[in-house]
């Protein structure tokens, strides 16, 4: 399998080959790479050259040192300029969202779009976490993580695949790392700057990221674009992939025409 090493780690990557504008994903927290079993066959199919990879610390890449060293987005320029990608698609989710925005402030100029997933981005405005824990149940850390990570609705309907995510889910975090820092906070002020054309997602049933504060987050950023899946908690790209994959497949072609 591929390796990269970049700024002091050995980030596994996938680089599916297509004629298309690439389109980069950004895992959750839960997880890691292995998670996109449903947009893989979609978006190559669509044309894209589609590049996922394994976070610092996630799946199969290491900490390699102290993550805090090297954020996100540095690490994703660090990719992009290694794998030679023109301007590309970006789309996080969750934890992956926090990088992927902090990415569309610092690089615009190599981006098409961004895409933000059930992410409440790291935002630390008073305002804005007042808000969400206004929405946010006080106790959801204590909570286990299938209720957390995905909505009822597909508990409910999937038990299979709700077994699959927690598989999935457990090859993630490696316990030698630490969660990424961002190079500086996230405000509603910085993300205001962002200028690439923007979709924000987020799901009816998110605990973490419920959509009124996906919704302020969208504000916050000029013309972007929100939408929310119904059914769908916080890992809608695995709860509802034909509707999250139709949604970033409509957008992006929308800035190709």
């Amino acid at each position: 399998m591929p390796y990269l090493t970049l700024k002091n780690a050995n980030f596994h990557y996938t680089d599916h080959a297509g004629p298309g504008t690439p389109l980069v994903l950004i895992h959750a927290a839960a997880g890691h790479s292995g998670c996109w079993t449903e947009q893989v066959p979609a978006f190559t199919a669509a044309g894209h050259r589609l590049v996922t990879y394994d976070l610092r610390g996630f799946g199969r890449t290491p900490a390699a040192g102290h993550a805090t060293e090297s954020s996100i987005s540095e690490d994703l320029f660090a990719l992009a300029q290694a794998l030679g990608l023109p301007p590309f698609f970006l789309a996080g989710t969750a934890y992956g969202g926090f990088g992927a925005l902090e990415f569309a402030v610092d690089h615009p100029e190599m981006l098409r779009g961004l895409i933000l997933s059930t992410s409440f981005g790291g935002l630390t405005d008073p305002e804005y976490t007042a808000l969400r824990a206004a929405h946010v149940p006080p106790d959801l850390a204590s909570w286990p993580t299938v209720e957390k990570e995905l909505g009822k609705t597909y508990r409910a309907a999937n038990p299979e695949g709700t077994a699959r995510f927690l598989e999935m889910e457990h090859a993630g975090y490696k316990p030698d790392g630490a969660r990424q820092s961002l190079r500086e906070p996230l405000t509603l002020d910085r993300i205001s700057t962002i200028t690439v054309p923007t979709l924000v997602i987020a799901g009816d049933e998110d605990v973490y990221a419920p959509p009124p504060v996906m919704q302020a987050l969208a504000t916050a950023i000029p013309n972007a674009r929100f939408e929310v899946i119904a059914g769908a908690g916080h890992s809608a790209y695995w709860e509802q992939p034909a509707a999250w994959n139709t949604l970033i497949l409509d957008f992006c072609a929308s800035l190709q025409s």
